[in-house]
């Protein structure tokens, strides 16, 4: 299915996935895509670890951060998915505040954990079974489905 981009709202979303929130002390570093990586969506250490990501798949894998939004990368006019591709340079956020997108209705200081599982894969949720650690917290509340700010601040 085709996107329409003939036609525009009278309002601009608050946010997208992958947008940083503000940009006060925020620390970012650049990594190489392991396979697709979507804005917004969790990082983990991939098969390099000092130069790749992925989507993390299990509990075991090292959170490094989330995947920030880029104009460079265009939206997939098929699936309105934007991701940078397999080998693309990948901006991490590992220390700030980032708009996610949610899987389970969140509260503001609620912890944050990574979906590893289903179709939500590397989506973020306050549900902790079976679910990655992210070690941050949820800045803002959401509905399920909707986008929150996450703020992370790893070492």
């Amino acid at each position: 299915m085709q996107s329409d981009v003939s036609t525009y709202g009278f309002t601009l979303p608050v946010a997208q996935a992958g947008q940083l929130y503000d940009i006060v002390d925020n620390q970012i570093e650049s990594f190489a895509a392991e396979g697709a990586v979507p804005f917004g969506r969790a990082c983990a250490k991939g098969t390099v670890a000092d130069k790749q990501v992925l989507i993390p798949t299990t509990t075991g894998d090292v959170f490094r951060g989330v995947a920030v939004f880029t104009h460079t990368v265009e939206i997939d006019r098929d699936t309105g998915l934007a991701a940078h591709a397999d080998g693309d340079a990948v901006s991490v956020l590992r220390k700030g505040k980032i708009w996610v997108e949610v899987t389970s209705d969140v509260a503001v200081d609620a912890v944050a954990y990574v979906d590893v599982a289903g179709t939500d894969l590397g989506k973020f949720t306050d549900v902790s079974s079976s679910n990655l650690a992210t070690g941050g917290i949820f800045r803002t509340a959401a509905s399920s489905g909707g986008l929150a700010v996450l703020e992370i601040n790893l070492p």
